[in-house]
């Protein structure tokens, strides 16, 4: 099924890196949710994972909650850095080149 003209193309909304590290930073995998829903979703996997026997009071220290913490703010950063738009998608090409300017007969740019 193709589009037509008169259907636009909708665009993932943007996201704000520094409203994405807050939030991830202030709430977790819930925060991660405003970057990224799948994200959230296997960090809260994770954290209950990690949280039951921390609260059952398995002798397993509460200090090993806090990597979990920080791969949430990371994660945020970097899914809400793609959601930006900060990277550009090849062309159709599929390869980038660079553009060399024309250069004079002694090889230095821009001289004739």
């Amino acid at each position: 099924m193709s589009q037509s003209a008169d259907s636009p193309v909708r665009e993932r909304p943007r996201r704000s890196l520094g409203t994405a590290i807050a939030l991830a930073f202030l709430f977790g995998p819930l925060g991660l949710a405003y970057a990224s829903l799948a994200g959230a979703a296997v960090m809260l996997v994770v954290s209950v994972a990690v949280l039951v026997p921390i609260l059952l009071g398995v002798h397993i220290n509460a200090a090993l909650y806090l990597p979990v913490w920080i791969i949430c703010i990371v994660w945020a950063a970097v899914a809400a850095h793609e959601r930006a738009g900060a990277t550009r998608p090849a062309p159709q090409g599929g390869e980038w080149k660079q553009e060399v300017p024309p250069s004079g007969g002694d090889g230095a740019p821009g001289r004739s």
